[in-house]
């Protein structure tokens, strides 16, 4: 499913400063804007006043924020596409916008491991670049997962399973489970998993790419202590 995820309307707003140049910084902070994505209309450029008291006069501008006219898909679609044909990569890009978050899904033409990589890899590196480009390109931060060849909905699906398993073998065994070592996104979706199992606790441990998310019985987790273990949390 794809939209457009479009929003025609424009944020305006009135500043007063000392200066033009401090009324409009005053503006962009307010906006969260670049001087490059807004129109500026001087609505009075102020006066100094004699010694700068008598007299003075602040400046008062209008600033007027453009919002692009192409939405989070197109622009993850654009990316893609130029990343695609860098790769000589025929593929097709699919979309789902739920609230604020955007899942975005690409399927190719049997190379989806090279995009995947090890463990994920070259996904998660292509998944921080194009949501740093989608999100400058929007004027702000934007909630966006990208996927090849639903790769990460299986993967969670397989890590949800697994950790399900993992309690109940803590619930009978009395003892922590550790999971193997996963990125900081696996983790989450382990934690997120067993957040309503009733008796178990889940904290990381480890360090860099050895993190791993261990499983107890309820009582039985360690608090965060010399060795840099966090329950419930990662």
């Amino acid at each position: 499913m794809r939209g457009s995820g479009r929003d025609e309307r424009k944020a305006v707003i009135e500043t007063t400063g000392k200066s033009v140049e401090k009324a409009l910084a005053k503006a962009l902070k307010s906006l969260d804007a670049r001087v490059e994505n807004v129109e500026i209309e001087i609505l009075d450029a102020g006066q100094k006043g004699v010694l700068n008291i008598f007299g003075a006069r602040d400046a008062r501008i209008r600033v007027t924020k453009n919002n692009d006219s192409k939405g989070i898909e197109e622009i993850a679609d654009e990316v893609a596409r130029y990343i695609m044909e860098c790769l000589d990569i025929s593929y097709r890009l699919f979309a789902e916008s739920d609230d604020d978050a955007t899942y975005i899904n690409i399927e190719t033409a049997g190379v989806d491991g090279l995009l995947i990589g090890r463990k994920g890899d070259t996904l998660n590196s292509l998944q921080h670049l194009v949501g740093r480009i989608v999100s400058r390109k929007m004027g702000g931060y934007q909630r966006l997962t990208l996927d090849v060849g639903g790769y990460l909905k299986n993967r969670q699906e397989i890590l949800r399973q697994k950790a399900v398993k993992a309690a109940e073998r803590a619930r009978r065994s009395n003892r922590e489970v550790q999971m193997e070592p996963m990125n900081a996104s696996e983790r989450r979706s382990v934690h997120v998993a067993l957040t309503d199992e009733e008796g178990i606790t889940t904290y990381t441990t480890g360090n860099g790419d050895m993190r791993k998310v261990c499983i107890a019985p309820a009582g039985k987790g360690r608090e965060r202590r010399g060795g840099g273990r966090y329950r419930n949390r990662d």
